[in-house]
């Protein structure tokens, strides 16, 4: 599988981790895994421009175990991704998720780098997401 391939399944297969996680049906063994996507010096700029690093990012989803109803969803639609240089892949998608019948979406730009010991052989580097209509 090549990088861009590796990048767009880590981030569908990191949202489905969100979602089990954040319902409560995901395991400690499952965020140990998860979390090794996320390389050590990963940074997310949030919709509001707030920008957090790995550790509040880390915090964020332990504290998040169960905080939503068990119909909540998440729907992840890839938009584009490209190489950017050796080793690095840009992927743009879009988030929409449901929580409680009340819709919101984002548009996410993702850095991605090769790691083997990463889940899907890619780690997250840097995320911005932006609001956009449900």
């Amino acid at each position: 599988m090549d990088l861009i391939a590796r990048a767009q399944a880590e981030v569908v297969n990191r949202h489905k981790f969100f979602v089990e996680w954040f319902t409560g049906r995901a395991t400690d063994a499952d965020l140990s895994v998860s979390l090794r996507a996320f390389a050590s010096d990963m940074v997310m700029i949030e919709p509001d421009a707030n920008t957090i690093g790995t550790a509040e990012i880390a915090a964020m989803i332990k504290a998040a175990r169960g905080k939503r109803p068990a119909d909540f969803e998440i729907r992840v639609d890839l938009i584009a991704a490209r190489e950017l240089g050796e080793g690095i892949v840009l992927v743009v998608y879009d988030e929409h998720q449901v929580i409680d019948g009340q819709k919101s979406a984002r548009r996410s730009s993702a850095v991605f780098s090769a790691d083997p010991e990463a889940p899907e052989g890619v780690v997250w580097r840097q995320l911005q997401e932006t609001w956009i209509s449900a």
